[in-house]
């Protein structure tokens, strides 16, 4: 069984994508509590590191001791194989901006899902706000049929006698833990073999890493 984790409508404003960046997007999430998806702000002891490549990338790529410990992160890098800027023909590609308006659509379209594609215990570690949990290896049929059909249901496709109707299928915006990660790629090739409309899906390509990169808000489920 998986973990369904999402947020509830709150009252819609008008804001357009610019601004997204800055005031960001406000969720409700399963737990009741408010919060508010967009970037941290920046402590003040780093708004004077300069964008000099000296200072900000000193020895192997790393900041120079001058800078401030409060304003270094650390990223891990990974030797996966890396995806193209689009999963399929008709599958376009989101970045954060684009993300974060799916986020403010969903509040009021129920038909917008945003889906995390990795397995529970990446998910269970941190993820995005409002993101349901639908574990790539949940889309194989052969090998998880229970958990095949939830999926199924969850993304409103019917299943009747080996035949499936996406009348009602949702717009899905499915990622993982970055453009190395092979989990939402995977995802949507199971979904594209049964015959889900590429319309009907999106990829947030950079996942997890690039969210976090700069600096936008996550959750613990």
């Amino acid at each position: 069984m998986f973990k369904i984790f999402l947020g509830s409508v709150v009252v819609a404003s008008s804001i357009f994508a610019a601004d997204l960046q800055t005031t960001g997007v406000e969720v409700i999430l399963d737990n009741g509590k408010k919060a508010t998806v967009k970037r941290e702000a920046k402590p003040k002891e780093c708004e004077s590191v300069a964008f000099d490549p000296k200072d900000v990338f000193g020895g192997v790529h790393e900041a120079a001791p001058s800078v401030n410990e409060n304003c270094k992160r650390s990223f891990v890098t990974y030797f996966g194989k890396i995806s193209p800027i689009k999963a399929a023909e008709n599958i376009e590609t989101y970045g954060e901006v684009e993300v974060l308006e799916f986020i403010e659509k969903s509040k009021t379209d129920k038909n917008l899902l945003l889906i995390d594609s990795r397995t529970e215990n990446w998910y269970n570690h941190e993820t995005i706000a409002t993101a349901i949990n639908v574990p790539y290896v949940y889309t194989k049929k052969s090998q998880y049929p229970d958990e095949f059909q939830e999926a199924l249901e969850i993304f409103g496709v019917e299943a009747k006698d080996g035949k499936y109707d996406f009348t009602n299928a949702k717009t899905l915006l499915m990622f993982c833990n970055g453009i190395w990660c092979g989990q939402s790629p995977e995802a949507m090739k199971e979904l594209i073999a049964i015959g889900y409309p590429q319309e009907k899906m999106k990829w947030y390509r950079g996942g997890m890493q690039s969210w976090l990169s700069v600096g936008l808000t996550t959750v613990k489920p």
